[in-house]
């Protein structure tokens, strides 16, 4: 039987920095579950299995959760999980903050608990060991250390797993949110306004602005400015029509604010990147 519950100090670090606020195991441990009212826990919760099984219960169904799987709780939410006593998990936990979480996980968490198979579950096992261990016999210069290995558990997360429950009509939130930039991207020559960006995801303005933001790490409006200012580099670079043109031709319509807006962007202007990067 295995307990193990570690509690660290605030990392001497950049504020917001990625950090466990606590991390441990729970190994052969048949007593091991939690059930947690909204608003009790302040930091995300993860959770990885192992080796044998356990429960969560969400909307009032419990999903068993095998080796391989794991769960994921925003902050502030209910929370109801356990181990199963014939066969107790091997589970593996972290609580944690940070800034831009959101945005890294991809909206993952956000309206509804993120539960998943992992695509290759071994390679998380010794990053959550070795920031056990290093929780385990802490001192402040293992910060930087700690906080890349959970950055690093996260990536894997966000791009080697799939959901298992939980899916809504027409895709989760991230995949949605996903869809409509590419529709923006695609489409960043037009004149798109926020209310036909949001019709695109299906969600109402208010909401697809917030929701926007907390998966893509940018307002709307910003990323749209993004893809016409990425469009109008590879017209400068790639064809002979003048400023005046490109501006036409990435939605801008007025080449004065093309120029403002291209300057802000990259600190030159649109001539002076064509000139620069024709002599690179």
């Amino acid at each position: 039987m295995i307990k193990i519950d570690c509690y660290l100090p605030s990392p001497i670090l950049n504020k917001g920095v990625l950090f466990p606020e606590s991390l441990g195991r729970y190994k052969n441990f048949p007593n091991h579950g939690e059930r947690r009212n909204a608003g009790l826990l302040k930091e995300y919760n993860l959770h990885i299995i192992f080796a044998g099984k356990g429960v969560i219960v969400h909307d009032g169904k419990e999903i068993e959760l095998t080796p391989g799987m794991g769960f994921l709780f925003g902050k502030h939410t209910t929370q109801q999980y356990r181990t199963k006593p014939e066969d107790p998990w091997d589970a593996r936990w972290i609580h944690f903050d940070g800034q831009y979480v959101d945005s890294l996980l991809q909206g993952r968490s956000i309206h509804e608990p993120y539960l998943f198979s992992l695509h290759r579950p071994e390679r998380l096992k010794p990053l959550m060991e070795e920031m056990l261990q290093l929780a385990q016999a802490y001192r402040h210069d293992y910060d930087v250390r700690i906080s890349s290995l959970l950055y690093e558990v996260l990536l894997e997360i966000a791009h080697h797993s799939h959901q298992i429950f939980g899916t809504s009509p027409g895709g989760t939130v991230q995949e949605r949110i996903r869809h409509t930039a590419e529709y923006i991207r695609m489409h960043c020559r037009d004149m798109l306004d926020l209310k036909t960006m949001a019709a695109t995801s299906g969600y109402s303005s208010f909401h697809f602005s917030r929701l926007f933001h907390q998966i893509m790490g940018s307002t709307p409006a910003q990323y749209l400015l993004q893809c016409r200012i990425t469009l109008a580099k590879h017209l400068l670079v790639s064809t002979a029509l003048t400023v005046k043109q490109i501006s036409l031709e990435t939605g801008f319509h007025q080449s004065s604010y093309f120029i403002k807006r291209f300057r802000e962007h990259t600190g030159i202007t649109p001539e002076q990147f064509r000139q620069l990067r024709r002599m690179g």
